[in-house]
Parts: structure tokens; C-alpha cells; sequence
């Protein structure tokens, strides 16, 4: 008879000393728990994935955590939706790529994999213990008024920061800015960003960045002059951010207008109940915002135009002027707004005034919110918040819901709608993460799994399915690629020169592995 010494905890502490140390090792691994296999796929790469897959995997280590990408290459909107003049935001890329290179055979990256297209979401599904969505918000917001669809050079401006990013489903945009007039409709930050990238023409610090040569000389060569940035709010109620709209506001040969000084009268009461942040961009657009001056305007510098309280009507074009008859953009009708309060959210709204003014414009940039869009045939989708319904990150059946789909996560904008930044989408993938290891560790996964699901596929399973007919991108393939960017740049006196054609990705891949 062994006695065995057991601490207050009732966890094993030791032996009699009458037991040799072979029948110690033969107790010990008799009664040490096996930890359960766990096949978990990612379905996107930027932030939101990335964080995701690193703290799934401080949690439950062993987790073998397979990335899907659309694109040939990780990062999502790091890559692609940041402005080529922020490099310091870009910088959090390199946190990112450590989850890739430090777990390179728990954490494995497969990029040019379209869902439903070339695999099936239920194939994905069938293959693995659980699945996670996290591939951003897909669908941008209209305007939803006549002339938005007929007209040519009415564009969104995602597209556009795509474009200058190299993305390349942006790279057959074709973007007009050869006339003097554009307007931008929207009040965030990325409507700054189209216009400060065009009011940066001719600047040898753009030059440098990652942007590429392509779009760099189609907005060095441009004829905008008169750029006009179009929200149905007021000054105080802008989702710029002080950063952003001090930026632009200082920029050196910019002329700095608002098309109606009246919209800045506002009451020192109203300030003074104003958190501190909406406090600071109020006096900065006292402090540099001039009323429209047509002498200034022509002293040669570039001139950019707030419109405050103004909602655009119609788009209006001229006789048509393309080889198919198409007209072009040549004015925007606006209509002047106050504000109101709703009576149901207690929240200021715009509403018409039933005055108007028009404004010439070639080119017409919007950026007003995303609609999201049904990605997976299987799973909800809630339009009212854009997102998938969801409660800390497991996927609900339905948007009022209380049942579950087993297996199912969300993390990043799916999950919490289309707003916040990295550090936000680093604390939303927590939570989500976190809810995946407690269903592991109840051994929600195994118990779901009598439904003829062969979850120890994982990985090899997507590889087998599509090889040798697809071209797959794994991570060692995207450093190839990265490293021939950062050559091309350096020939260029610039931070890296990204390719934005796909053939050219798969010859650099191949080329280096012969």
C-alpha cells in the first residue's frame, strides 16, 4: 500500500520513502490529464485576427490556430487602410507579425483564400473545433441620391486610401483628379486623410513612405485646387480627431476657409458643457478656419473648404461627355441643416432647412459609414448595428437570440460594429478569446462534436483541399514578397515599393523557391 502525501489543495505533494523512483515516474504519468487536441481557424489577418490568435494561444498553448486570409498577404487595414504618411500608426505591424514568427507551427498564416469561392464556410466549419470571423466590415454607406449612380467620379474614399496603399482589389480604381474642384462627404478621420494626402502633393515625405509610385504621380500631377470636406453636422459634433484635424489645419501653402462662418457661432453655455477633447477642436477651428476669401483663395496655395451643416441633395452632372454617353460630375446641390433633438434618443440630428446653395465639383469622394454586408450564407448579420450578433464574442443564431451556434466567435469590427481603434480591437479580441478558452476547458468542443465533424483536420485539411490547383500564400512565401518591396523601395530612396500586381506576387514566390 502506497502512502501517498497530498497538501491542503489536494494536489500531489510527494511519497513515502519507501517507494522507489520508478514506480514515482509510473504514478506520475498515470495520473497526469492529457490536454485535448484543439483545431482553431482565424478568417482574417489583420488586428482583430492576429490578437485574437496570440492571446488564444497564451490561454491554451498547444491550440493549433490556423489563419485565413482573402488577400496574399497578413495585416488587413494595417497594411492597406492606413494612411501612407502615418507610419508611426504602421508601426504596430511589427507587434503583429510576432505572433506569426514566434508560433510558426501553432500560429500558421494561408493568405489568397476567398471564403465560399475557393472553400466553403461549412467545409471550414466541419474541419475544425471552433472558427472565429474576423475579416472587418465589408459594404460602404451611400449617399442615396440622384446622380450618385449615374455619374462618373463619384467614388468612396476607403477605396481610394486602398489604391494608394497598393491593395490590390483597389488597383483597378480609376480615380479623377484632373480638375480643380473635389469634395469629400463625411466627418472622420478618413476624409481627412483623402484630403491631406492630396493637399501633400509634391511632398518629399510621401514620396518616402510605402505609398505607391503609381499614385504618387497621378496626385503629384494632379489640378485639385479647391478641396471641400461636406458634413450634415455641426463643428461640435465632427468625429475628427484633434490629432488628425490639427494636422491638416497646419499644413504649409493651404489655405484654410469655412463656406459659412455663421455655423461657428456658438453659445459660451453650449462650450461649456463640452467634454474637453470636442472643447480643444472647437478652438481649433476658431483658431484657423477663415471665412472663404476669393482674393486669398487664387495667391497660389492650395485651398481647403469646411462646410458645416450642409447635406448633400443631388449630384448634377453636364452633357454627357463619355464615348458612352455618360455624364460626369460638375456640381453638388446642398442643402442647408439645423439641428435638432431627437425625441426618442435625446441625441442631436440634423434635419433640412429647405434652403440650398450648389457648389462646383469634378469629383466627389464619400465617406459616411459602412452598410456591412452578409459574408457567410450561414451566419446572421445584424444591419441595424453592423455586426454580427453576438454576446462577449460567441455568435448568437440570431440577432435577439439566447441560443449559441457551437464553435462559432467573432472578434474586431464584426463583433463591436465599425468604429474603434487597435488598442479598442485588442481588448474586444480578449474578450473573445477568453470566451473560447472557458468553452474549452468545460469541454464544450468534444461534446459538440458527435455530429460527424472531423475537427482534427485543421490546417492540412484547407492545404489538401485546395493544392496543387490553388495558389496558396503561406507566411515564409509574404516575407519574399515583403522582402522584394523593401528592395524595390530602397532603389527608389523610399521605405518600400509594394506590388500591385498578383502574377508578379506568385513569380517572386516561385522564383525564390527555385
Amino acid at each position: 500500500m502506497f502512502n501517498v502525501l497530498i497538501n491542503k489543495s489536494s494536489k500531489f505533494v510527494g511519497v513515502d520513502s519507501s517507494i522507489n523512483s520508478k514506480t514515482i515516474r509510473l504514478f506520475c504519468s498515470i495520473n497526469q490529464v492529457k490536454k485535448a487536441s484543439f483545431n482553431l481557424c482565424i478568417i482574417g489577418s489583420g488586428p482583430a485576427g492576429l490578437y485574437t490568435a496570440a492571446k488564444v494561444h497564451r490561454q491554451i498553448p498547444h491550440a493549433n490556430i490556423t489563419i485565413l486570409e482573402k488577400l496574399p498577404y497578413p495585416f488587413g487595414l494595417v497594411r492597406s487602410g492606413i494612411s501612407p504618411d502615418h507610419q508611426n500608426e504602421k508601426k504596430v505591424k511589427n507587434t503583429l507579425e510576432k505572433v506569426l514568427l514566434e508560433h510558426p507551427h501553432q500560429i500558421q498564416f494561408i493568405g489568397n483564400v476567398d471564403i465560399e469561392k475557393d472553400i466553403k464556410f461549412e467545409y471550414i466549419q466541419n474541419n475544425f473545433h471552433a472558427v472565429v470571423l474576423a475579416c472587418g466590415i465589408e459594404g460602404d454607406k451611400k449617399l442615396g441620391i440622384p446622380g450618385e449612380s449615374t455619374l462618373k467620379n463619384v467614388y468612396f474614399a476607403r477605396e481610394f486610401i486602398g489604391w494608394l496603399n497598393g491593395n490590390l482589389k483597389d488597383q483597378h480604381k480609376q480615380f479623377d483628379l484632373s480638375n480643380e474642384n473635389l469634395a469629400i462627404v463625411g466627418q472622420g478621420n478618413v476624409a481627412l486623410d483623402v484630403a491631406r494626402l492630396l493637399l501633400k502633393k509634391n511632398s518629399d515625405e510621401l514620396k518616402k513612405t510605402d505609398i505607391t509610385s503609381t499614385s504618387f504621380d497621378k496626385i503629384n500631377k494632379s489640378n485639385v485646387k479647391n478641396i471641400h470636406i461636406i458634413g450634415r453636422r455641426g463643428p461640435l459634433e465632427v468625429s475628427f480627431t484633434n490629432k488628425e484635424i490639427r494636422e491638416i489645419l497646419n499644413l504649409p501653402n493651404v489655405n484654410t476657409f469655412i463656406n459659412d462662418i455663421s455655423t461657428l457661432d456658438v453659445s459660451e453655455e453650449e462650450i461649456s458643457k463640452l467634454e474637453r477633447a470636442k472643447k480643444r477642436t472647437f478652438e481649433l477651428f476658431k483658431q484657423h478656419l477663415k471665412p472663404f476669401d476669393k482674393e486669398i483663395s487664387e495667391n497660389g496655395n492650395m485651398n481647403l473648404i469646411f462646410h458645416f451643416l450642409r447635406s448633400p441633395v443631388e449630384l448634377m452632372g453636364g452633357n454627357g461627355d463619355g464615348e458612352d454617353g455618360s455624364m460626369t460630375l460638375s456640381k453638388i446641390k446642398l442643402e442647408k441643416n439645423k439641428l435638432i433633438i431627437d425625441e426618442k434618443t435625446q441625441q442631436k440630428k440634423a434635419i433640412g432647412s429647405g434652403e440650398f446653395e450648389i457648389i462646383e465639383c469634378s469629383s466627389l469622394f464619400r465617406s459616411i459609414g459602412y452598410t456591412g454586408t452578409k459574408q457567410f450564407p450561414t451566419v446572421p448579420f445584424d444591419f441595424n448595428s453592423v455586426s454580427i450578433p453576438n454576446r462577449y464574442g460567441k455568435v448568437l443564431e440570431e440577432t435577439k437570440s439566447d441560443k449559441f451556434i457551437d464553435g462559432l466567435y467573432v472578434s474586431g469590427w464584426l463583433k463591436g460594429g465599425p468604429s474603434g481603434s487597435i488598442p479598442n480591437i485588442s481588448a474586444n479580441s480578449e474578450e473573445t478569446a477568453s470566451m473560447i478558452h472557458q468553452d474549452y476547458e468545460a469541454n464544450q468542443f468534444n461534446s459538440n462534436n458527435n455530429t460527424g465533424k472531423n475537427c482534427d483536420g485543421g490546417h492540412n485539411s484547407i492545404t489538401s483541399l485546395l493544392q496543387p490547383n490553388h495558389k496558396i500564400i503561406n507566411f515564409n512565401d509574404y516575407k519574399k514578397i515583403e522582402s522584394e518591396e523593401v528592395k524595390r523601395g530602397k532603389e527608389k530612396g523610399k521605405l518600400l515599393e509594394k506590388i500591385i500586381v498578383f502574377d508578379e506576387l506568385k513569380n517572386i514566390i516561385n522564383s525564390s523557391s527555385s
